[in-house]
């Protein structure tokens, strides 16, 4: 199936409204097309046309004419708030192609979308696949990580956020995705010190101009763990209904507005240990094939602890006494750590 016909499974545009965030050049419910759609940008349509054709990638200038106006222009707003103020009857759809990497604060978001939907209302989204883009070395996005963001209701990336992505952020070949399988040799992308040098900078300037990065890093498995854990916790009232690889660098999933109904805890963490599991061998495969991934020969020192006593009586007078008295001592320790005294 085509990415687009993922994006659009279960969507109607003869009976739903909906809304799609940043589709820039490639809108997937396009108004030209006859849906109901909302479109909401950080810019207008003319100043987004404007970027497509100014733009250093050909393709995205030969686009800039698809790029459709913008009904909302979003400077961080509660997304809920924005959309509603335009329906408040609420939305049967939210479509975001590779927007949910760069939330800030992923659990709000989430949680602000489900509130613009009607019960029942679909969520589509594009993720970027970890395992074939960039980010393949950076650390699985975990509920730690999104808990503390959520915490700190984050409206911006933070300085390590920023630090990670221009630290660790890698290539194959100069290219930041590629297939599943490539086995081209990786580079990193930024140099480490030069990181580390806009580390100190940012968290000299806090307050300093907005910067973009990606925030969370998924596998198929991660992501429907994180959604598992997040809905246990009732933070989110959204539940998975299709999760689809592709063979490029994204996975498409399909969410949907449900009521929470919590697991057992033997059901869930069944459920947990397997996603677990599985989103380390998915990233174990595309790094290494089926084969074990390659160790360098270490060699590996035991210390073995002995204690010895050596009496004052009697009184021993020489030097080579003590001596032999000390090795006989260590030798039978060591015959009897190993079973043979």
């Amino acid at each position: 199936m085509m990415r687009f016909d993922e994006l659009l499974r279960n969507l109607d545009k003869s009976t739903m409204v909906g809304v799609e965030i940043g589709p820039f050049y490639s809108p997937v419910a396009p108004k030209a097309h006859g849906w109901k759609t909302t479109v909401i940008d950080f810019q207008d349509g003319e100043a987004l046309r404007a970027a497509a054709r100014n733009h250093k990638v050909e393709a995205i200038r030969k686009r800039a004419d698809q790029i459709e106006d913008v009904d909302i222009v979003w400077s961080g707003e509660p997304l809920d708030t924005l959309a509603l103020s335009r329906k408040p009857g609420g939305y049967d759809f939210f479509i975001a192609s590779h927007v949910i990497e760069h939330t800030p604060d992923l659990v709000s978001f989430l949680q602000q979308v489900s509130r613009l939907l009607r019960p029942g209302g679909i969520v589509s989204l594009a993720v970027p696949d970890m395992r074939k883009c960039f980010d393949v070395l950076k650390p699985t996005t975990g509920i730690r990580e999104v808990l503390t963001a959520y915490r700190e209701k984050r409206t911006r990336h933070t300085p390590e956020t920023l630090f990670e992505a221009r630290a660790c952020s890698v290539n194959r070949n100069g290219v930041g995705s590629w297939l599943a399988g490539s086995k081209a040799p990786l580079s990193f992308t930024g140099n480490f010190d030069h990181a580390w040098g806009c580390y100190q900078a940012d968290i000299a300037n806090l307050d300093g101009p907005y910067v973009d990065a990606h925030a969370w890093f998924f596998t198929p498995a991660s992501f429907e763990l994180l959604v598992l854990e997040l809905r246990q916790m009732g933070l989110i009232s959204l539940a998975i209904t299709s999760l689809e690889e592709s063979h490029g660098s994204e996975f498409i999933v399909q969410l949907k507005v449900a009521p929470v109904a919590k697991m057992s805890s033997a059901d869930f963490d069944a459920k947990r240990l397997e996603l677990s599991q599985r989103q380390i061998a998915e990233l174990a495969q595309e790094l290494f094939g089926s084969g074990n991934p390659p160790m360098p020969a270490r060699t590996i020192y035991i210390e073995v602890p002995v204690h010895i006593e050596v009496p004052v009586h009697p009184p021993i007078l020489s030097t080579k006494a003590v001596a032999l008295l000390l090795a006989s001592r260590v030798k039978r320790k060591a015959l009897s750590l190993v079973g043979m005294a």
